[in-house]
Formats: C-alpha cells, structure tokens, sequence
C-alpha cells in the first residue's frame, strides 16, 4: 500500500506540473474565483523557453540525487567512454535527445489544447512502445494485445476536441504535438530498454536532464523570445515549481516501482492523465464532452488491461 501511495504521489506532483504549465499558456478561471494566467501566447518558441527553464532548474538537483542514491556514479560514466561501451553513451545521448523532443512536442500540445486531453493522448506511448519493441525485438503481439491497441485507438479519436470555431489551427497543432509527443517518448523507451543492459537506471537519468538541458540551451539560439520584462519574475518562479513537481515525480515513481508490484503498477501508471484531467477541472474549470469523457475511460481501461497482460507474461516467465 506505501508503494502504491507513493507512485500516486509522484503522479499528482507530474499533474500538477501539467496543469501549472497550461496557467502559463492560457488564462484560468482559478477554482472558479479569480482570473489568472496566460503569461505567454501559446506558441512553439514560448513552449521551448519553459522547457529551458524547467531543465536548467532541475539539473543540479539531479545531479545532486544521483549521487547520492547510486555513489558510484562517475565510474559508470567514465565506463561509457571505454571503446567496448561507446555504443551505448551514443545512443543514450539519441534516447535523451528523443526525451527531450517528447517533452518539447508535449508542452507545446498542453499550450494548445486542454491539459488533460494532451495528457491522455500522450499515454498512448505503451501501445506505442508495445508496437515498437515487435518491430526492434520480434516479441510478437497476443490477440488480446492488439484488440487493446485498437481499444487505445478508438478512445483517442473520441478524446480529439471537434475542429470548429476560430481555433482549428491550435487544436490541430496540439493533437498533432501530443501524438508526436507519445511517438518520440515511445522511441525513447524502446532505446533506454537496450541502454540498461550495460547502464544504470540512475547515472542513465542523469544523462537524460543532462542532454535535455543542452538541447533546450541550444533551441534558444534558433527562436525569437519576447517576454515583457515585468513577466520574467513569474515564469521563473512558475518553471522552479515546475522543476520540483517534476523531481518529485521522478522521485516518487523511482522509489515507488520497486515496492509496487507489477500488476498494480499498470493502474497507477495511467493516473496521470486521469489526475491532470480531474485538476484541470478543479483548478482551471477545464470541461469535457461527453465523448471525451469515454475516449479517456477507453484509453484507461486498455492500458491498464495492457498492464495487466505484461504482468502475468512476466510472471509467467519467471515461473
């Protein structure tokens, strides 16, 4: 139960990052009493200036952690640069930089449309991923497998906000970002799943902050940045919190993962998109249709199936 409560932890603290990032983009009704938000327009170069401040804020701290919860983690680094492990320091830097493009194409997806319907459609990546690790590594789908990946599918397409009104143009960006969003995280799974097999989880993470906060450096150099000048106070004190929300996510599912057991792991692995969307309606009056409503449930309900199958074939393997 202590594992299970943890992980939740983590989730509501990556919620509320999400939720914190769409008061950036988009002015709120917060809790229903007072107005306030919508610091930057919604924009591509915006979404990359608050992924800047979120890595740079939070790579100190990783770099802190890391060595305390692995000490030895210079040596596994240095062992990268050895002939016979370069292979794997390259394609972690690919698996980071694939992360950071994920993370990139999801702020920009939350800036365009609700936070909660980003989110859901961004945990389409197990599927994603189940899909991937057939073509990388031959494990061939069940049938139950694929009538879940058709279930994920569906409820994604009932989850897309209707294209009507002025607003087509964002919603369509926003869709399309979340989708890219789940496509590139996946990617980075499947790499990260090979990189383990000579890394540690933990010097691994510290690459992923290390190469995220590079690439968002060098993005800078390729956009135009116009912030007011009496608003850079707020979007640094809104990218801290967004670093510490997102730390104590990190954290809490590190630590939670090894005391949950694997088949309750796929059902707190979805509270995420759940917990955005119920803080989004409590904190920013976001609202769903009714057929977004049941695209998430759908969603939910086959991912945790998703979980669930994974379990008992790890089980079933380790008998």
């Amino acid at each position: 139960m202590r594992g299970f409560l943890i992980v939740v932890v983590g989730s509501l603290g990556l919620a509320m990052q999400n939720v914190l990032l769409r008061v950036v983009f988009s002015e709120s009704s917060i809790l229903g009493w007072f107005d306030w938000g919508g610091f930057l327009p919604p924009s591509l170069s915006n979404s990359l200036l608050m992924l800047h401040l979120r890595s740079i804020l939070i790579l100190p701290a990783v770099i802190v952690l890391s060595y305390r919860l692995y000490p030895t983690t210079t040596q596994a680094l240095k062992q990268l640069l050895q002939p016979e492990l370069r292979p794997t320091l390259r394609l972690s830097i690919i698996s980071s930089s694939f992360l950071y493009l994920a993370m990139a194409l999801l702020f920009v997806a939350i800036a365009s449309i609700p936070a909660g319907v980003a989110t859901v459609l961004f945990f389409m990546h197990p599927v994603i991923t189940g899909l991937l690790t057939w073509l990388v590594f031959g494990r061939r789908p069940s049938r139950l497998r694929l009538v879940i990946t058709v279930g994920v599918m569906l409820g994604s397409l009932l989850v897309v906000p209707s294209f009507a009104g002025g607003a087509v143009g964002a919603t369509g960006l926003g869709v399309g970002a979340a989708l890219g969003a789940s496509v590139a995280y996946s990617l980075q799974g499947v790499q990260a799943q090979i990189c383990f097999r000579h890394i540690h989880p933990v010097p691994f993470t510290l690459i992923n902050f290390a190469v995220m906060a590079i690439w968002s450096t060098i993005s800078l150099a390729f956009i135009q940045i116009e912030v007011p000048p009496e608003r850079w106070a707020v979007l640094w004190g809104l990218g801290a919190v967004a670093a510490v929300l997102t730390l104590l996510g990190q954290l809490c599912y590190n630590i939670g993962i090894h005391l949950v057991q694997a088949a309750s792991m796929s059902i707190v692995a979805v509270s995420n998109p759940v917990l955005t969307v119920i803080l989004a309606w409590l904190l920013l009056q976001e609202s769903l249709q009714g057929r977004q409503i049941i695209g998430m449930v759908l969603v939910v309900v086959s991912i945790v199936a998703l979980g669930q199958d994974q379990a008992r074939h790890q089980n079933t393997s380790a008998a």
